[in-house]
């Protein structure tokens, strides 16, 4: 079912000289992508419409009055957000989309939905409540009749006048304004095209923020494209459409309703064939119960939280069809009658109904259960304290394993000592043997420079030693093994006092003095795929592990607090935005003075950790823990399933880590942030390692970092696909690592030859920067 798109493209915020500071992680973002605050924390998100029992929506409730069912069991609501309209209004508002289908329907039907939906345009004086969208979908294929528009007099005149103003195409993703576009015919039974037409409209309507209200203005049962069909997908495939209309409703914010104009009747009576919907309302667990009768409009919109309204439940539907002879209008006289009274039908009070839900209705986010089975069907109901009120939302859901982040497939964890005994006892294998044997292990421990150097030699192929690598990085957050950690009392309260004021001299001592300069950044890549089904939803795509993905290496200008990189003397040549996968660019910020300082504004939070042995002799290392409303550390992750695939994921986080200081001069040697965020976001964590020593720069010697190793872990954006029709949303977690060497530190000269830095812009598929400490409240800015 997992018809997958791997199309994340994640820049960290990564690190650059600075004499004092750990050259911050604030990435650029493109132009293109749009910062989108995190307003509810939860995977999923539920509008509720409740009512009363003659149907009226109402508002005013809170949190208190309303439980969720996961499966018959307590869910935790996670967040509640209500709207009435007036008071509190949903932003963006709600759209309304309004479908006239008339296809394969007699004239006299095709002509009362026309005027119905032009009188609902023209009622009070042409002004509407919210902009309107009309679709119409005929034997000619599918329309758009009237773009967006408040103006119901311009709407209805566009309807009356059939002008339509574009056509849609048969390829999904195109735009539906600015062009002329070929029609969208049919050649399937009734049934099957407004199945395609909603297919389209819902993975169109999808990339917009915010609910929906899909009105379906109709034929019923029997009669167009009301007529039952049968499916030619067999079980399996007929399966995995009802799990992807059931997801795309739901994460398109999408509530269907449906109106119907005339009905076939059965000889058993005018109510019993209708009403045979009923029957395919409680969910598929299972692809040998997949029929086609789940896929009925009727079944999706109630479904989908909208509602079947039945305005022709009387003796019209019998009156305008002659169940005798199977034709509609058989009878002259009985045509005549039922035409009569077609023009009693309030069809524009069904409408206005529809409607009147827009604006009144509540939020609720959750997240979904935990499950080891895939597309694994679950029953959602809201219920409210008041048991005369009744809520409407979606029905129901399939869990996936990966909703939460899974524990790494076969992993062995070992100690540096353990590595170095498997590698001696690999000597005879392959390359691709070793490199496979490492990717399956996971330090406990930090492997040092020098021990990975000195494994370095001993391996063969690049394969091999990119795995080492990719191994050594990760363990680059852990602390390095006992005998590593020099023995020795732990400072007293005095000494600890002092070391931190030292740090904080120096902060505000040499930031300031830090010259222009220019260094050289050797970047290496590396990612994960997780196992998934490529977009044809057939053929799986094996997990693997950490790989290395693309190097890099550029010449880095630091100039007067700004940044810029010169592609020119790349190694490997600037990428085309489509190609960059993940990115990391330098940029100097003040993640190490906002750590620092962060740090000791919560002096609770600092703590002594142990004494630590590095390359230039002993450090002392503090651990400290900042807590979200003490933060200034922002992530950024871009970018999201929605929308048009530009926005972006922003959050301020609570953060740990550690700090190693050189306890004579204060100097930050070595820094570690770790983000704490919740399980429920799109990433699981996304963290930064910096090791500074001291570089000499024209005549001065400063402290700068010399190497930083970014890691990220979070969900990836895969498609779903159905026919020509494709939607993004959120897949399984996969994780992404920049090994970052900086060298070649010298003065900056006039003469040197610097070119802006090249920011990556989304293109298509979702992709672009994302950022990983930025300070809050600091202006971003692009060099």
């Amino acid at each position: 079912m997992d018809r997958m798109s791997m199309c994340r493209r994640v820049c960290f915020a990564v690190i650059l000289c600075s004499p004092i500071l750990a050259p911050a992680q604030q990435t650029a973002v493109p132009e293109a992508a749009v910062p989108v605050p995190v307003a509810a924390e939860g995977q999923f998100k539920l509008d509720v419409v409740v009512t009363d029992p003659s149907g009226k929506p109402v508002t005013g409730l809170d949190a208190r009055d309303f439980s969720l069912l996961d499966n018959g069991q307590p869910s935790k609501i996670l967040s509640l957000a209500a709207f009435d309209g007036i008071s509190a209004k949903p932003n963006p508002p709600v759209e309304v989309i309004l479908l006239i289908d008339t296809i394969s329907l007699p004239f006299n039907l095709a002509l009362h939905e026309r005027e119905e939906v032009e009188r609902f345009l023209r009622q009070n004086g042409g002004h509407l409540a919210l902009p309107v969208t009309i679709f119409s979908l005929s034997d000619t294929g599918l329309s758009t009749l009237a773009l967006p528009s408040s103006d119901g007099n311009a709407l209805s005149a566009e309807l009356a006048h059939h002008r339509e103003l574009e056509t849609i195409p048969r390829t999904s993703g195109s735009s539906l304004r600015g062009e002329s576009l070929t029609a969208l015919t049919f050649e399937d039974p009734p049934g099957l095209s407004a199945l395609k037409a909603l297919r389209y409209i819902a993975t169109t309507e999808r990339r917009k923020p915010g609910r929906k209200l899909l009105i379906w203005v109709g034929p019923g049962w029997g009669v167009g494209s009301g007529k039952p069909f049968e499916s030619l997908l067999d079980r399996e495939h007929l399966f995995n459409s009802i799990h992807w209309y059931s997801a795309l409703l739901r994460e398109g914010r999408i509530a269907l309703y449906t109106l119907s104009v005339g009905e076939k009747v059965s000889k058993a009576g005018p109510i019993e064939s209708p009403m045979l919907y009923r029957q395919f309302l409680g969910g598929v667990k299972s692809a040998k119960e997949a029929d086609g009768g789940y896929l009925d409009r009727r079944v999706l919109a109630v479904e989908s939280g909208g509602s079947v309204l039945d305005p022709h439940r009387d003796q019209a539907t019998s009156l305008a069809y002659n169940a005798n002879s199977m034709e509609w209008g058989a009878s002259p006289g009985r045509a005549t009658e039922a035409t009569a009274l077609l023009a009693d039908f309030d069809l524009v009070g069904q409408i206005n109904r529809c409607v009147g839900e827009a604006n009144a209705f509540y939020t609720l986010a959750f997240n979904p259960s935990r499950t080891e089975v895939s597309d694994e069907y679950h029953s959602l109901e809201v219920k409210i304290g008041n048991p005369e009120l009744t809520a409407r939302t979606n029905t129901g859901y399939y869990d996936e394993p990966y909703f939460y982040d899974q524990s790494l497939p076969v992993v062995r964890r070992v100690t540096v000592e353990q590595l170095e005994e498997e590698i001696r006892a690999a000597r005879g294998k392959t390359a691709t043997e070793v490199a496979r044997q490492i990717s399956g292990l996971e330090l406990t421990e930090r492997l040092s420079e020098a021990k990975l150097s000195a494994l370095k030699a001993s391996l063969r192929g690049a394969k091999a030693t990119a795995a080492l690598v990719a191994l050594a990085d990760a363990s680059a957050f852990l602390a390095p093994p006992p005998g590593e950690t020099p023995g020795g009392a732990p400072p007293d309260a005095a000494l600890r006092s002092r070391m931190i004021a030292l740090a904080i001299d120096y902060l505000r001592d040499t930031l300031p003095k830090l010259p222009n300069f220019i260094a050289a950044r050797t970047t290496v890549r590396y990612e994960e795929t997780p196992e998934h089904y490529d977009q044809s939803g057939r053929a799986k795509i094996a997990y693997q592990p950490l790989h290395q993905a693309d190097s890099s290496k550029v010449t880095v200008l630091y100039r007067d607090g700004d940044e810029a990189v010169d592609f020119g003397t790349a190694k490997r040549k600037q990428p085309k935005p489509q190609e960059l996968g993940l990115v990391t660019k330098g940029s100097f910020g003040p993640i190490l003075s906002t750590v620092v300082l962060d740090a000791i504004a919560a002096r609770s939070h600092l703590t002594w950790s142990r004494w630590e042995q590095g390359p230039d002799g002993s450090r002392a290392v503090f651990r400290y823990s900042i807590p979200e409303k003490a933060s200034h550390f922002e992530v950024k992750y871009c970018c999201l399933p929605d929308g048009d695939g530009t926005s972006v994921f922003q959050k301020l986080t609570g953060y740990h880590g550690e700090i190693g200081i050189d306890p004579a001069s204060g100097a930050i040697l070595r820094l570690v942030v770790e983000s704490d965020l919740n399980p429920s976001l799109p990433l699981a964590h996304s963290d930064v390692v910096v090791e500074y020593r001291p570089v000499t720069i024209g005549e001065k010697t400063y402290i700068c970092p010399v190497k930083s190793v970014s890691i990220t872990r979070g969900r990836i954006v895969m498609q779903l696909t159905d026919g020509s029709d494709s939607f993004r949303t959120f897949g399984p977690y996969a994780t992404w690592l920049n090994d970052e060497v900086f060298s070649d530190y010298h003065m900056f000269r006039a003469e040197s030859r610097v070119l802006p830095v090249y920011d990556p812009e989304p293109q298509g598929q979702p992709g672009g920067a994302g950022e990983t400490g930025a300070p809050a409240g600091k202006p971003k800015t692009k060099p």
